[in-house]
């Protein structure tokens, strides 16, 4: 499935993505459930946002998945059930809009490291990127350029924790992924540097773009052998493939989850490959009126406008 939060007239909901249209999975689960007096998930309804609906479990998912099937099971000409949203008239926000944590792998791809010509990690360096910085798909990228004149892009694989993780083992680790999705890991190089630490630079607000769907781990087979690609305005700036990670997603699991608890809708960053802009030659750094496109295999497009520079 293609899951997503979106808005359409009212509060952020959860739904389904089909081709160019969107299923209100909560709706939808109400008028299945009054259709058929045996639904095998009780009076119980489906949780309205993604946070909830990855902590309620199996049934949750696989209620959504019986929903996404009869669906898709009818004349695919119609789409015409009142809980079905023509895609293009929603916003697409960021899939998980509350996570408790966003961890992210530094220096994870070795063709990354090849242009820096610094040595491969011997265990995963990591950092954090505040929940605030969140924006979806099609959201403004902005900053004050009072505090940075030197911001970069990322693309990045996410993985989206789906249930209570410590002390997993790697072999064990595809059993607690909700989805995968895209991140741009967005950067204030020169904040980042002067801090001598990673964390402000790449938290500033709107620098977390996630989107725009969490596709999950059936619809992938192997999420170490995906192309992964970034354009800014149309220009090729990384093209790579996730085969390229020192640490996959999950052995950064196992990694992660020895000293820290992975709740349910955490976020972990896995790491961008070779071309940011930084390491470019002249270097590259965004300015308003840009657009950076990040596609990654099987995920879709994550696209964000740069927009004009703020206040401090």
């Amino acid at each position: 499935m293609r899951l997503l939060t979106y808005t359409h007239s009212g509060a952020p909901r959860l739904g389904a993505v089909i081709d160019d249209w969107v299923i209100d999975l909560p709706a939808a689960f109400t008028v299945f459930q009054q259709d058929q007096s045996s639904s095998g998930t009780g009076e119980q309804g489906l949780p309205e946002d993604m946070l909830t609906f990855i902590q309620a479990g199996d049934w949750a998912r696989d209620a959504a998945q019986k929903i996404v099937d009869e669906v898709t099971s009818r004349d695919p000409s119609g789409m015409t059930d009142p809980f079905v949203i023509p895609l293009a008239e929603v916003h697409v926000a960021a899939p998980v809009l509350n996570p408790s944590k966003i961890i992210c792998a530094g220096l994870n791809y070795a063709d990354h490291c090849r242009e820096q010509n610094v040595p491969v990690p011997e265990r995963p360096k990591l950092f954090a990127k505040f929940p605030s910085s969140l924006i979806g798909s099609e959201d403004s990228i902005t900053w004050p350029s009072t505090v940075s004149q030197k911001v970069d892009f990322e693309a990045e694989l996410a993985v989206v924790i789906g249930r209570l993780a410590r002390n997993i083992h790697a072999d064990e680790a595809s059993r607690y992924i909700a989805g995968y999705t895209i991140v741009n890991d967005v950067s204030a190089r020169d904040v980042q540097f002067m801090d001598e630490q990673w964390v402000r630079g790449k938290s500033f607000d709107t620098f977390c773009p996630l989107g725009p769907y969490l596709v999950t781990p059936d619809e992938i087979l192997d999420p170490h052998s995906l192309a992964i690609r970034c354009h800014v305005n149309d220009e090729m700036m990384q093209d790579s493939n996730t085969n390229e990670m020192i640490f996959n997603a999950f052995e950064l699991i196992e990694f992660i989850s020895r000293t820290c608890t992975l709740m349910p809708g955490d976020i972990i960053c896995t790491g961008t490959p070779n071309g940011v802009g930084h390491f470019q030659k002249p270097p590259v750094y965004l300015n308003p009126g840009d657009v950076v496109v990040i596609e990654i295999e099987g995920l879709g497009r994550l696209r964000n406008p740069v927009g004009q520079q703020i206040s401090a």
